[in-house]
C-alpha cells in the first residue's frame, strides 16, 4: 500500500484514539463528586453525635440537685419596752435557753437594738471537734450583750396620784439615768411593811418610766397591777423604792391633795 493511501488510516486511528482518551477523562471527572460526598458523610454524621452527647451531659448537670442551705435559728431585735420574759412567752421558748444561746448571766440586762439568738427547738449539742486536724477547735463566740455605759443607777420614785382612791391610785418610777436597769427582785414598801415585787422587768434610761396601779389589772409593757382591794397611800405617808439587795434606793412623801 502506497504511503498516500495510508494517511487516512493513520488520521481515524488518531482520533479514535482522541475520542478514547476525552470519554475516559469525562467519566473519571463525573465519579469525583460522588466520592467526595461519600467521604464527607461520615463526618457530618460525626459532628451531629458528638452535639446529642454534649447536649446529653448539659441536660444531665441541669437536672442535678442542689443542697440547700441548712438555716441557724432566728434571731430577734430587742425593741423599746421588751423584757427577756415577753420574749421568751412570744416565741414559747424557755428564758434559761434564750440567756444560754447567748451568753447572758443576768435576766434583767437587756439593751435596745440587742439581736438575740432564739434556739427555737433547743440547745443544739456541740459539734465534736474533727479528728483528723490536731489542730484545737475554736467554739463559736455568742453574741455579746450591749455593754452598759458607766454611771450609777439613778432610779426615783416621781409621784404617787390618786391617794386614797383605789381605781386612781398608782405609783410611777421613773429611770433618770443613762443605762437600762433590770428591777427583777425590787421592791415598793408602804409604812406598814406591804411590798410589792417586781418580776422580771427592765427599766430603760433617759426617762423611762412605769406605773404600779394598786388596784388589779393586766400587766403591760409600761404599767404594772399591785393588785390590792384597798388603797395603800395616805397623804404624809412615805415610799419606798428597795433594790434585790434590799438597799434602798429611793423614797418619796405622799403629798397633800391640791385644794
Amino acid at each position: 500500500m502506497s504511503s498516500r493511501r495510508m494517511v487516512p488510516f493513520i488520521l481515524v486511528n488518531i482520533l479514535v484514539s482522541a475520542a478514547t482518551v476525552i470519554a475516559i477523562l469525562y467519566w473519571w471527572d463525573s465519579r469525583q463528586p460522588e466520592t467526595e460526598a461519600v467521604e464527607t458523610a461520615p463526618q457530618i454524621v460525626a459532628t451531629s453525635a458528638a452535639v446529642a452527647e454534649q447536649s446529653a451531659t448539659v441536660s444531665a448537670a441541669e437536672n442535678e440537685p442542689t443542697a440547700e442551705a441548712d438555716d441557724g435559728p432566728p434571731t430577734y431585735t430587742v425593741k423599746q419596752g421588751d423584757t427577756l420574759g415577753t420574749i421568751s412567752v412570744e416565741f414559747d421558748v424557755p428564758l434559761e435557753d434564750i440567756m444560754e444561746a447567748n451568753g447572758l448571766s443576768d435576766p434583767n440586762v437587756i439593751s435596745v437594738g440587742q439581736e438575740l439568738i432564739i434556739p427555737i427547738g433547743g440547745i443544739p449539742e456541740p459539734t465534736p471537734a474533727p479528728t483528723a486536724t490536731s489542730e484545737t477547735a475554736v467554739l463559736p463566740s455568742p453574741i455579746p450583750t450591749q455593754a452598759l455605759e458607766v454611771g450609777e443607777v439613778n432610779v426615783e420614785i416621781s409621784g404617787v396620784t390618786g391617794a386614797g382612791e383605789l381605781s386612781q391610785e398608782a405609783v410611777t418610777i421613773t429611770n433618770l439615768g443613762d443605762r437600762p436597769v433590770g428591777l427583777s427582785g425590787w421592791k415598793i414598801r408602804t409604812e406598814g411593811g406591804t411590798e410589792y415585787t417586781f418580776g422580771l422587768f427592765t427599766l430603760f434610761g433617759d426617762g423611762s418610766a412605769v406605773i404600779l396601779h394598786t388596784e388589779s389589772g393586766v400587766d403591760s409593757l409600761g404599767e404594772l397591777y399591785w393588785g390590792q382591794t384597798e388603797s395603800l397611800w395616805q397623804p404624809g405617808e412615805t415610799v419606798t423604792l428597795l433594790d434585790a439587795e434590799g438597799s434602798v434606793q429611793a423614797t418619796f412623801v405622799v403629798p397633800a391633795p391640791e385644794e
